[in-house]
């Protein structure tokens, strides 16, 4: 099997999100999505506080957004992204994935917040109180 070891789904899923790898969507991409699927687009991500108009998008997020749409829906949304797909489809694919990170990122914006409010440790609260502040009003 070589060097590398085989690590299952959610080992995988805690690598990411103790990393905070994040997937960058430009402002000219922003936009467009906001010009197809409305505002929503902008409540996926963490907005950019330096007025760039970028959204960094979790990559734990959009995993989990992948795995509640699945294969044949994932593949029908990606086609009305790229924007190869009449608007008029009777499939919504693009709009519930768009719906499902936005949902998934505020809960777990919420449970940040849930952890902040119970934690006794005062290192996790200066923590959390940061990654809570940075979300809330930029770096």
């Amino acid at each position: 099997m070589g060097a590398y070891a085989m690590i299952g789904l959610i080992e995988f899923l805690e690598e990411i999100e103790r990393n905070h790898q994040t997937v960058t969507i430009e402002r000219a991409e922003v936009e467009r999505l906001v010009m197809r699927y409305g505002s929503k687009v902008r409540n996926i991500g963490k907005r950019d506080r330096e007025d760039t108009g970028t959204i960094e998008v979790p990559m734990g997020l959009i995993i989990r957004a992948v795995e509640r749409l699945g294969d044949r829906t994932l593949a029908e949304a990606l086609e009305q992204l790229k924007g190869t797909e009449q608007r008029d489809s009777t499939s919504h694919a693009a709009e519930d994935l768009i719906g499902i990170l936005a949902e998934l990122y505020l809960e777990n914006f919420q449970s940040r917040v849930e952890r902040f409010q119970e934690s006794e440790d005062p290192e996790e609260v200066v923590y959390l109180r940061r990654q809570i502040s940075r979300e809330l009003f930029g770096s």
